[in-house]
């Protein structure tokens, strides 16, 4: 069993800041005191959460009425952060990836809200560039690879998860570069600063449909079977009514609606349904395995 990753090699300075930079990638602002009687809502971090916070005003707005409070919204820079800020009662909602749900539903008996419907058919996508000699995971020995965020689901815990599982030189894994982010990996690879990578299949979808990464420079050589992945939930504390109103702000978004339209297109959803502790038992059996779940 392999120690937890305590700290993960990053690309360089240099790499990373010309990858976010041709991104239009800026800072995070710099967070804000909750209004007093406030519900405290945060999001892991999947691309720049600056531009996370300006993307989820929509969702704020909808979460205000829902709880009939008002809602203070911040994004930290890492995945870590919110699943500490729940450990201490920091936090009353949260959106996290699939990792970040075991940990904090082991760590702050976290509780399980709603999910997207493509949530429970998940998938990771291992990319390269198009003139890459890389066809299969086998094909990566002796090729340089990057994960995203540590704390990530699927763009570390389930792509390592497979890499080991498909016997991949384990090399690969233990000189793997960690982004920080799927969008830093995707640019990473777009950009030739790794051979491949693995990342998030709508962070994917999205920036490269929306012109945001050429879609020539980059090319998916191999796709993970599906997993469960993100999950809204509420911390253990929070007001049952509570947690219901917002789940049922979720249940009752509808893309036929135009004011339900920009909350769904930021999450790339369609629909949300109800979610479940039980269905993340094999990402806890992959954490475990991977001495990562503590």
């Amino acid at each position: 069993m392999r120690a937890p990753h305590a700290c993960p090699p990053l690309l360089s300075a240099f790499a990373l800041l010309a990858a976010l930079s041709a991104c239009g990638q800026r800072p995070a602002p710099a967070p804000t005191a909750p209004a007093a009687g406030a519900l405290r809502v945060s999001l892991i971090p999947t691309t720049d959460p600056g531009k996370m916070l300006r993307e989820n005003q929509p969702l704020v707005d909808l979460l205000s009425k829902a709880a009939g409070q008002p809602v203070t919204l911040t994004i930290p820079t890492n995945y870590a952060a919110v699943v500490e800020a729940l450990v201490n009662d920091q936090l009353d909602v949260a959106h996290l990836g699939g990792f970040t749900y075991v940990q904090a539903r082991k760590r702050a008996g976290v509780v399980p809200l709603v999910q997207r419907d493509r949530d429970q058919q998940f998938h990771s996508l291992f990319i390269t560039q198009p003139g890459s000699p890389i066809q299969n995971l086998a094909d990566l020995k002796g090729h340089s690879f990057a994960f995203g965020d540590v704390n990530s689901t699927s763009g570390h815990l389930m792509p390592e998860y497979y890499l080991r599982q498909e016997k991949v030189d384990p090399e690969v894994i233990a000189k793997a570069l960690y982004t920080g982010g799927h969008d830093a990996t995707l640019l990473a690879v777009a950009n030739g600063k790794v051979d491949a990578g693995a990342l998030d299949e709508q962070v994917f979808q999205r920036l490269t449909s929306e012109g945001k990464v050429d879609p020539a420079k980059v090319r998916v050589f191999w796709t993970t079977p599906p997993f469960f992945d993100y999950v809204w939930v509420a911390r253990k504390g929070v007001d049952p009514k509570v947690a219901e109103a917002i789940a049922q702000a979720f249940l009752s978004l509808d893309a036929s609606k135009p004011e339900h339209q920009p909350i769904l297109a930021v999450f790339s959803a369609k629909k949300y349904v109800r979610a479940d502790d039980a269905s993340y038992e094999k990402l806890r059996e992959a954490a475990t395995s991977a001495g990562l779940l503590r």
